[in-house]
């Protein structure tokens, strides 16, 4: 995949200007979700549910018919811990735990508390890019090291060293795996801003691939 310059991991276009919007059709996993990040104030601490398999269509506004996206009740209760926005280095894993879990399941809106308006278009643009291909992705961080930070008036600079394992996904029932699992090793800057409320997120994400991205 040659346009992996990175968001949460596997990042979006930087230059795209459009957001996927998903629509759940099983009226459990509506409430589900709502709970996981919908209405935000809840930090995804909301019930499980049981059962085969959940229906999404997204609808890609902007070009093409809407897809069926398949994610089991299994899938959508696995939800990453609460994210913790209370220094930078919290929010940059909040934000990657949150951001691997919305690509898993291809709603964005789960994932919004943990970075700035304009990160949030950007993640909403790479899960659109793989709808648009027929796949999900399914990420891991295998390990992270942090370096110094950098405090500048208006935002921090938090670098990293990163390894991940992925794995690109169908949309059909039972999400069988297209390709992988691969490997990748990343270093990057994340742009972390602090919101009105006191919260840290990230606003913007700097990285570089150390060897081959499939």
């Amino acid at each position: 995949m040659t346009e992996l310059a990175r968001d949460g991991r596997f990042s979006p276009r930087r230059n795209a200007r459009f957001a996927v919007r998903v629509v759940l059709c099983c009226m459990a996993c509506v409430a589900l979700l709502a709970m996981a990040g919908c209405s935000l104030g809840g930090q995804g601490t909301g019930p499980s549910t049981s059962g085969s398999d959940t229906s999404a269509t997204a609808d890609l506004h902007m070009a093409g018919p809407a897809i069926d996206v398949h994610v089991t009740p299994e899938v959508v209760a696995a939800r990453p811990e609460p994210w913790v926005l209370t220094t930078p280095e919290s929010a940059v894993r909040s934000y990657l735990a949150w951001t691997s879990y919305a690509y898993r399941i291809a709603t964005s809106g789960v994932a919004t508390r943990t970075m700035s308006a304009d990160e949030t278009v950007r993640v909403d643009s790479y899960i659109q890019y793989n709808l648009e291909n027929s796949r999900l992705i399914d990420q891991a961080l295998a390990s992270i090291v942090f370096g110094k930070p950098a405090v500048e008036s208006t935002h921090t600079l938090v670098p990293t060293k990163e390894q991940w394992t992925y794995s690109y996904l169908s949309l059909d029932v039972g999400n069988n795996t297209l390709a992988g699992p691969y490997s990748a090793s990343y270093d990057s800057t994340y742009t972390v801003v602090k919101t009105k409320n006191g919260d840290w997120v990230v606003d913007s994400v700097a990285v570089q691939a150390v060897g081959t991205v499939k």
